[in-house]
């Protein structure tokens, strides 16, 4: 400990008696959760460099609600969260990942229902419908709520942590436009669940760009595949049926395997420019095979490192920095792929 710092400049800062402050810095126990993050947020604040080679008396159970691993962007989401988890196994923080059954609201809510009395926070991928709004309001009056990868306003959230998609889906818009060039096209867009609100901006971002850049490019259906790995392809099929001159396709969410095999089989297919999110494994074979132009990719491990910092300062194991409001993106194309 410095010599500046003692265990009753702690007390003081903390609002706790000096026995108190001895039990947490030393590992004796006895000290309830809300005055042992109390203790150590004071020590953090007093550079107690101690407090690095202790353990946390109590382990902070943190539930991660998401889609289940059938779509390979949520098996990197969960990876990301396990490898971020267990960089702070020092700060005895312990991440568990919980599955949708469902993706319907109703699912959805059984899910998330009772997880504020078995865990120390809740973090939530997820889209948002009055029912869902209200069971996660109800798990935000008893822990801390985060948002994460799609934001859940009005539900009660903490914070978010993700990436802009409002600025992801203006960056399409600008790939679009200029892979289309001047002679432009009819577009078609795939949301995986309009109620994604990351999913509508994108849209919106993309649209704003179309509109203000590229007059010949016409946005001329926006379809909702609900995530389902097939549904895009079929999409694609029934809009070419009613616009067959789409030049450009901007899938938001999964099923790129779908669409491109159906590229593969028309006879324009050349000609057509596919644009979507997240490199999986999947997707960077198809960027290779030049049957997608273009993957927005989202750093996850970002995102999770400070989902995770948040809480480990909430609950008083880290000290609180800084970050950036958004994770950062990059943008794949087959030769960086």
């Amino acid at each position: 400990m410095a010599k500046t710092t003692t265990l009753e400049q702690i007390a003081r800062e903390a609002g706790v008696s000096l026995s108190t402050v001895d039990r947490v810095i030393n590992n004796r126990g006895g000290v309830s959760p809300k005055r042992e993050q109390r203790v150590l947020a004071a020590a953090h604040g007093l550079r107690l460099d101690r407090l690095s080679f202790r353990t946390p008396l109590r382990t902070v159970r943190i539930a991660f609600a998401m889609a289940s691993p059938e779509n390979p962007f949520y098996v990197g989401l969960q990876n990301a969260v396990v490898q971020e988890t267990g960089a702070l196994t020092h700060l005895n923080m312990r991440s568990f990942i919980l599955h949708f059954e469902r993706t319907t609201p109703e699912g959805i809510v059984a899910r998330l229902r009772g997880l504020e009395r078995e865990y120390d926070a809740v973090v939530v991928t997820c889209y948002a419908t009055p029912l869902i709004k209200e069971a996660l309001r109800q798990i935000s009056t008893r822990v801390p709520l985060l948002a994460f990868i799609n934001d859940l306003p009005g539900s009660g959230r903490l914070a978010y942590f993700g990436p802009d998609h409002e600025r992801s889906g203006r960056v399409v818009g600008e790939l679009m436009g200029r892979f289309l060039g001047s002679e432009g096209g009819d577009i078609l867009l795939i949301q995986g669940f309009r109620a994604m609100l990351n999913q509508s901006m994108r849209e919106q971002g993309f649209r704003a760009v179309i509109a203000e850049r590229f007059p010949r490019c016409r946005v001329v259906a926006s379809r909702e595949s609900q995530d389902i790995p097939e549904r895009p392809g079929e999409i694609l099929l029934e809009e070419m049926r009613r616009f067959p001159s789409i030049r450009g396709i901007y899938n938001m969410s999964s099923g790129s395997r779908s669409v491109a095999s159906v590229r593969r089989q028309c006879r324009d297919g050349h000609r057509m420019a596919y644009i979507t999110h997240e490199l999986t494994a999947s997707r960077k074979g198809l960027l290779k095979a030049g049957l997608i132009d273009a993957v927005i990719d989202h750093n996850n491990t970002v995102a999770a490192r400070s989902v995770l910092a948040f809480l480990a300062a909430h609950f008083g194991r880290l000290p609180q920095l800084r970050s950036e409001p958004f994770t950062p993106f990059e943008i794949y194309l087959r030769e960086n792929s």
